[in-house]
C-alpha cells in the first residue's frame, strides 16, 4: 500500500484567498499560524526567513509554509501576489507532512496562474480583512466559519488545493504503510486523536491492537519512528498550541481539553517542544 492510500482520506479547507498589492514595503516578523500558507508572486520581490534560512520571493514561483511554522516576512513595494491560507486534515491523527517530504519553493507551472485565477473566482469573499498578521489573526477571524456556495465550488476548491499542494511533494516518507494496515495503526492513531482528552494507557492501544504491551511498542516505534508515549505527547502539543491560537479558553481548561495531568506538568513538556511557556506563546503569537 503507497501513501496515495492514505491521502485520498486528506481533506482540505480553504481558509482565505486573494490577490494583493503592496504599495509600502512591509516587513512582518515572528509569525505563526495554526494554517499553512502558499503564495504566488506575480511581480516584484521580497524574502521569508524561516529559522535561518532566508527565502528569496520572485515572479512565476509557488512557495508553501506549512502550519506552526515560525517565520519573518519582507514584502518590497510593488509586490503583487496570490495567497492561500488552508488546512488540512486526516481523520487518523496523521500529520500530512508526516507523510511527505515537501520543499519551500517550486517553480511556477503555466496552469498554476489559472488555478489561482479559479480558484479565486469561485471563492470571492475570502479576502483577509489586513495584511497585519495580528490583525487578521485574530481569534474572531481565525474562527470564522467557512462556506461554500455550492456543493460543485466545494469539490473543485478541494481539487484545485490537492493539484497546488502536489507541486512541494518531493516523495513520501519511507513508512511501511502496509504495516501499519497489518497492525492495524490509522484505527489506533485515529483512537488517540479523538481520545485526547482522556488518560490514554499503552495498554489499551495494545489491546487494540491485539498485541502484548512491548510487542506494541516495538511496532508503533518500528513504523512510525517515535514512541506510543511521545506520539500522544506531540499530539497533545499540537492539540494546546491550536486551542492558544485560535481561542481565549484558560490555560486550565487548555490543560483538561489536551489531555495533561497538571499546570506544571504541562508548562515543563510545553516549553520542551516549543522553547516558551504556554503564556509566551499566546502572547507571542496569538
Amino acid at each position: 500500500m503507497k501513501c496515495e492510500g492514505i491521502s485520498y482520506s486528506i481533506d482540505y479547507d480553504l481558509k482565505n484567498i486573494a490577490c494583493s498589492r503592496f504599495d509600502t514595503s512591509r516587513h512582518y516578523t515572528n509569525v505563526i499560524s495554526p494554517f499553512s500558507r502558499i503564495y504566488l508572486i506575480t511581480e516584484g520581490k521580497g524574502s521569508i526567513m524561516i529559522h535561518d534560512e532566508k527565502i528569496i520571493l520572485e515572479p512565476n514561483n509557488l512557495y508553501l509554509i506549512p502550519s506552526f511554522t515560525p517565520c519573518s516576512y519582507t514584502f518590497d513595494k510593488e509586490l503583487e501576489h496570490y495567497y492561500i491560507h488552508f488546512s488540512t486534515m486526516l481523520p487518523n491523527g496523521l500529520n500530512v507532512y508526516s507523510l511527505y517530504e515537501t520543499i519551500r519553493k517550486v517553480a511556477c507551472k503555466k496552469i498554476d496562474h489559472l488555478l489561482f485565477k479559479q480558484l479565486l473566482a469561485i471563492n470571492p469573499d475570502k479576502e483577509l480583512p489586513h495584511h497585519h498578521p495580528g490583525i487578521y489573526q485574530t481569534k474572531s477571524w481565525m474562527n470564522k466559519a467557512n462556506s461554500y456556495h455550492n456543493v460543485a465550488d466545494y469539490i473543485e476548491t478541494k481539487g484545485i488545493l490537492e493539484q497546488l499542494f502536489s507541486r512541494f511533494i518531493v516523495r513520501e516518507v519511507k513508512a511501511n504503510l502496509n504495516e501499519m494496515i497489518r497492525y492495524q495503526i490509522p484505527y489506533i492513531l485515529e483512537y488517540i486523536q479523538s481520545h485526547l482528552n482522556e488518560q490514554i494507557s499503552i495498554n489499551t492501544l495494545a489491546e487494540k491492537a491485539c498485541l502484548s504491551r512491548d510487542h506494541f511498542a516495538r511496532v508503533f516505534k518500528s513504523i512510525l519512528s517515535v514512541s506510543p508515549c511521545e506520539f500522544i505527547i506531540k499530539k497533545r502539543i499540537e492539540k494546546a498550541q491550536f486551542l492558544l491560537l485560535t481561542t481565549d479558553l484558560p490555560i486550565k481548561r487548555i490543560i483538561e481539553d489536551s489531555g495533561f495531568r497538571s499546570l506544571t506538568y504541562f508548562s515543563r513538556i510545553f516549553k520542551k517542544y516549543t522553547s516558551l511557556t504556554p503564556l509566551e506563546y499566546r502572547r507571542r503569537w496569538g
